[in-house]
């Protein structure tokens, strides 16, 4: 694989425009989300879900239950070793078929029949593989904050406070750090599936990045609305 595969690729109007859409809405959105969540903190879903979880910490901080912490954090501990462990594999099986791909000549290769130009198939393999180590990198460092977490949430709030910051606001950061890092590792799997289709056809490329990016600006990521909602108080 070369350069000019990739220039021989992007050379196909829809392919171009299916790249063009798929940078745009995964790399390029997550990489804008924290501007976007100062532009409109309230209607962001991760705003709201960071400070859900704080006020879970405070909770524990002050009632010093912290085997309840460990227990909680387990499962997600849990669903990111499956992330990284699912995302190794498939980065390897991914490498594989890209090597194989290169060791069998164009016109024998079924894989290779798919491409518009010869090597298309291989770039699109290699962004694969880039995108579940991503994935692979994010799982890690989403298992380091709770391996973090795990260790610290029983420890002495004044000795945090000493180092860091309040105890509060210390372990918030390390549980929502996690929590934001298995967010981004999931969409990384599911950024992978619009290239898997991509081997087969331009068109389900564009289409499933479409829908993906509308499920994230329209229905996951934010619920535009004017106010937080409040409970009305009745007089007294």
């Amino acid at each position: 694989m070369s350069n000019l595969d990739l220039f021989q690729l992007l050379q196909h109007p829809l392919d171009a425009l299916g790249v063009l859409l798929y940078v745009l809405i995964f790399p390029v959105y997550h990489t804008l989300y924290p501007l976007i969540l100062r532009i409109f903190p309230t209607q962001a879903a991760r705003t709201r879900f960071d400070r859900l979880r704080s006020s879970w910490i405070e909770g524990i901080v002050l009632r010093r239950d912290y085997l309840l912490a460990a227990q909680q954090t387990r499962n997600l501990t849990m669903v990111n070793t499956l992330l990284a462990s699912s995302s190794l594999i498939l980065m390897g099986f991914t490498a594989n078929m890209l090597i194989e791909l290169s060791r069998t000549p164009a016109e024998a290769s079924v894989v290779g029949s798919w491409g518009a130009e010869p090597g298309a198939d291989a770039v699109k393999l290699l962004f694969l593989v880039l995108v579940f180590g991503v994935s692979f990198a994010y799982s890690m460092t989403a298992l380091r904050h709770l391996g973090h977490f795990n260790l610290v949430v029983g420890a002495d709030p004044d000795l945090i406070e000493e180092y860091e910051v309040s105890a509060t606001e210390y372990l918030s950061s390390l549980i929502n750090r996690a929590s934001n890092r298995h967010t981004l590792a999931v969409r990384c799997l599911y950024s992978a599936t619009p290239l898997f289709l991509w081997l087969f056809d331009v068109r389900l490329f564009i289409a499933l990045t479409l829908i993906w990016g509308l499920k994230f600006l329209v229905f996951q990521d934010f619920a535009f609305r004017s106010s937080p909602r409040r409970k009305s108080r009745s007089a007294s």
